[in-house]
């Protein structure tokens, strides 16, 4: 298993500490190679995003307490992904009483999901 550390951790609009984990990361960049030095805008897509949405059916397959939320930022990106967004995919979880947010995954998709309901908007 892969080690776990903390490559960042900011606060989303909305107020909520969102992390993203050394494992998780590698995983995706291995997947996707073209995450590959964009780390930094995936920073930014969390801690201002365009737009931030509520998954139901993602948040109907986990437990009652999590939640899961895609968070939205174009402008970030350059060459042939310069009109793309960058999504983050954000699982909510109660840890110690406190709601804490994890980076689940991240791609460069050029629309949003129609599943998701729009829940907060710059």
């Amino acid at each position: 298993m892969a080690e776990r550390t903390i490559l960042w951790t900011v606060t989303d609009p909305r107020g909520l500490n969102v992390t993203c984990t050394s494992d998780v990361w590698n995983e995706h960049v291995t997947r996707h190679s073209e995450l590959s030095g964009h780390v930094q805008d995936v920073k930014i897509c969390v801690q201002d995003p365009d737009e931030i949405y509520f998954d139901p059916v993602s948040t109907a397959t986990k437990k009652a307490s999590v939640r899961v939320y895609f968070y939205y930022k174009r402008g970030l990106l350059s060459e042939k992904f310069a009109d793309n967004f960058v999504e983050t995919c954000v699982k909510v979880v109660v840890e110690n009483g406190e709601r804490q947010g994890y980076v689940q995954s991240v791609i460069f998709p050029n629309e949003i999901r129609k599943r998701l309901v729009a829940e907060w908007k710059k």
